[in-house]
């Protein structure tokens, strides 16, 4: 478990303040932030081992429990959840009810999943994804105001992809990652892959690039998420791929804090 409090931060104060948490099979993080000065005042990371997403909600119900600052009032509240199962919709295409048409010619059945969507402004889309229902469900019962959006959502909103030059963005979680492809100011692509090993990374990226005619040595790549899940992921990356990062926090945050537990709760820290 890894802990922060801002030496300041008054608790009963958090009306003022925006609430993430960040949940997966690996468990729980949070942060609370000041939005006004861009600044860290809270942040928690929690490991757990939950072996399907169907406990996800048996899992928030105790943290929710255990963790009463998760009580108080907050100004925002967002629940990020990095679903496998996503696809981007056209905005002038959405409507509602779509994904009782889409989702199946594109996934898995899964009766036991909730779909919900993210409008993202900067590619007139609509990012829609899967979230276990009884999770959903609990998050609506004990955070009614919380906004439950996809990582990406909250990525992609804050990269700029005004520029001309290719740009890949690319979210890990433990055994999978996320994919977004810019260029020419537009969204050329966004995918998710299963992978074993980060050679398979690399080998799913460069297939994408080549589709596109893009070279690896022009490609800017911005990265986030679990990428100590695999050892060498990162250093695998920037062995291909000149011109790669890890994707940088919006807020001030404490030198001290692992850059490595940055890169995997990015999301809290945007």
């Amino acid at each position: 478990m890894h802990e922060f409090v801002e030496e300041t931060f008054q608790p009963e104060t958090t009306g003022e303040k925006i609430l993430s948490i960040q949940a997966s099979l690996n468990g729980f993080s949070f942060s609370i932030v000041c939005p006004t000065q861009r600044k860290l005042l809270y942040f928690k990371d929690i490991a757990l081992k939950i072996s399907n997403t169907n406990l996800l909600a048996r899992h928030f119900e105790a943290l929710f429990a255990e963790e009463t600052i998760l009580q108080n009032n907050f100004h925002k509240i967002f629940l990020v959840y990095h679903s496998q199962n996503f696809t981007l919709i056209p905005e002038q295409f959405y409507r509602d009810n779509i994904d009782q048409n889409i989702t199946p010619l594109l996934f898995e059945q899964n009766e036991q999943a909730s779909w919900l969507n993210n409008k993202i402004a900067g590619v007139n889309g609509e990012l829609l994804f899967a979230i276990p229902e009884s999770f959903q469900q609990t998050i609506n019962k004990r955070l009614p105001l919380a906004q439950i959006i996809h990582p990406f959502h909250r990525i992609i909103e804050q990269t700029n992809i005004s520029e001309a030059t290719p740009k890949l963005l690319l979210l890990f979680g433990t055994n999978h990652f996320s994919m977004a492809l810019f260029g020419q100011n537009e969204l050329k692509l966004i995918n998710n892959f299963s992978f074993k090993h980060p050679n398979d990374v690399v080998y799913f990226v460069l297939t994408v690039l080549r589709q596109f005619s893009i070279s690896a040595k022009e490609i800017t790549v911005q990265f986030a998420g679990n990428i100590k899940a695999h050892a060498g992921l990162e250093d695998v990356l920037q062995k291909h791929f000149s011109q790669s990062s890890a994707v940088n926090a919006a807020i001030a945050v404490p030198t001290f804090i692992n850059k490595a537990l940055i890169t995997k709760n990015i999301s809290l820290f945007l």
